[in-house]
């Protein structure tokens, strides 16, 4: 898991350093070679982030594979597992469309803005999964915890704040991270200290600026109005993981808060991205445990 996060940051360090374009416009090979000897800091940069990226892969096969030697037929953990390789997989194509399709470095285009966004929400995909077989594995007693116990079924009917509130919550942090996704990129492509706030404002109302520009305050608007939901929903849960939300969430805010104030530099964007991992792993993980906890709870009473 943490493995992943490292390759997941480090992804954002290749789009904020613009070496995407690093080797070419080839996929797996580098500039048409398999065994090639960079010849500049991009070219280094991207061919890591391959290898990382590989190594990744491969782990998440290795767990897929080890979590069917460990659990029975039919075990929630199996399906986890299982979606975990295929995020993986869809991970790493988006990953080679971007190259072979050159939407990388400077490419300001609405596709890539798309890709990028569909890239973010394949990773949050990923993490999902992995917070599921990681849950699960060692579980038996909730094998029958499924690809759908976390939106419908018992926990669905404990309440909204027990069953749909998560569901309502993951989107949000989807939508908000997808925006956020679309914003980085502006802000690597335009970013915003090469500009006075003046000559940025004067842009806008002109109509002059780029749509990245034009779309770089939904972000923080939507950012701001999900933190109202994810602070209550935090507070409710009385747990850990609750006031786990509620202080990730604020740190959240404060960076974003401390992101625009500094004009977006790539460290900031890199930590910013960090603690959004961290906010969706915390959901996704209080989402099984509620869920996990309304099976059992189905279970005792049949037994009683």
């Amino acid at each position: 898991m943490l493995y992943t996060l490292f390759v997941i940051l480090f992804g954002a360090v290749v789009r904020i350093t613009g070496s995407g374009a690093g080797c070419g416009q080839h996929w797996p090979t580098c500039h048409g070679e398999i065994a090639h000897l960079p010849q500049s800091i991009e070219t280094a940069i991207e061919m890591t982030h391959r290898l990382t990226s590989g190594l990744a892969m491969l782990g998440v096969f290795v767990l897929t594979w080890l979590s069917f030697r460990r659990t029975p037929r039919g075990h929630g953990a199996r399906a986890w597992a299982l979606s975990s390789s295929v995020f993986m997989i869809t991970e790493a194509l988006v990953g080679a469309g971007l190259v072979l399709l050159e939407l990388v470095g400077h490419n300001d285009s609405v596709p890539r803005a798309v890709v990028m966004a569909v890239h973010l929400l394949n990773t949050a995909a990923l993490l999902f999964a992995l917070v599921g077989v990681t849950w699960l594995v060692d579980k038996p007693a909730i094998a029958r915890l499924n690809l759908c116990s976390g939106w419908s079924g018992t926990a669905w009917r404990s309440g909204f704040w027990s069953g749909p509130g998560f569901a309502v919550g993951a989107l949000l942090l989807l939508a908000v991270s997808a925006a956020g996704a679309v914003t980085a990129l502006g802000d690597t492509v335009y970013p915003v200290g090469d500009r006075s706030s003046y000559q940025v404002a004067q842009s806008l109302a002109a109509g002059q600026a780029h749509y990245l520009e034009q779309l770089r305050g939904i972000h923080p608007l939507l950012a701001v109005a999900a933190a109202g939901f994810f602070l209550a929903f935090g507070a409710r849960l009385a747990s850990r993981l609750g006031r786990a939300i509620v202080h990730t969430t604020l740190l959240q805010l404060a960076l974003g808060v401390l992101n625009i104030y500094l004009s977006a530099p790539g460290w900031m964007q890199v930590i910013h991205l960090a603690v959004a991992n961290l906010l969706w792993l915390l959901w996704t993980a209080a989402w099984f445990t509620q869920s996990a906890s309304a099976e059992l709870a189905v279970s005792d009473q049949a037994t009683e």
